[in-house]
């Protein structure tokens, strides 16, 4: 799965740099356990006031950190759990992508295997490399912004072919 080189044979994608980041510390908790159902469940008003300032603030520095825009990928694959977070995704990556109309396409799963957790930004880019055909040098950006303990992941690919 992980090499330090490519694969002679098929595509391979090139890790440039990761990022991570908690914001823990600056909102609160937006899971739940109901003790009378033994269900968990996600307080949107919670997710919805606190998850795309989070966000905001991760890409800016990510981004910063790295001396990068957004337009300078071909792809962004964001986890995003369900459509409702859709307009706000799209905003997010339009701020983050340099003067003009030349902004990366974006692509999620989300209609086809559903939101799958923490399994999701594997299942999402597995999808994705067998749907779409690229070209060596695409550049694709992963961005996995997880609700509950408000932790974010972004991780810069390279597409290498042999």
């Amino acid at each position: 799965l992980l090499q330090n080189h490519p694969a002679p044979d098929r595509l391979s994608l090139k890790v440039n740099w990761t990022y991570a980041a908690s914001f823990a510390h600056a909102a609160p908790l937006c899971m739940k356990y109901d003790t009378d159902t033994g269900l968990l469940s996600q307080d949107i008003t919670i997710l919805n006031r606190h998850l795309f300032p989070c966000a905001e603030q991760f890409v800016s520095t990510a981004l910063e950190k790295h001396d990068e825009s957004l337009d300078s990928y071909h792809w962004i694959l964001p986890h995003i759990s369900s459509y409702f977070f859709r307009k706000k995704m799209e905003r997010l990556i339009v701020r983050h992508c340099g003067e003009g109309d030349n902004h990366p396409s974006w692509w999620t799963n989300l209609a086809t295997a559903g939101n799958t957790g923490a399994a999701s930004i594997y299942i999402l880019l597995d999808e994705f490399l067998r749907t779409h055909d690229l070209k060596s040098a695409d550049r694709l950006m992963l961005f996995v912004p997880e609700s509950g303990q408000f932790n974010f992941v972004m991780i810069s690919l390279t597409v290498v072919h042999p």
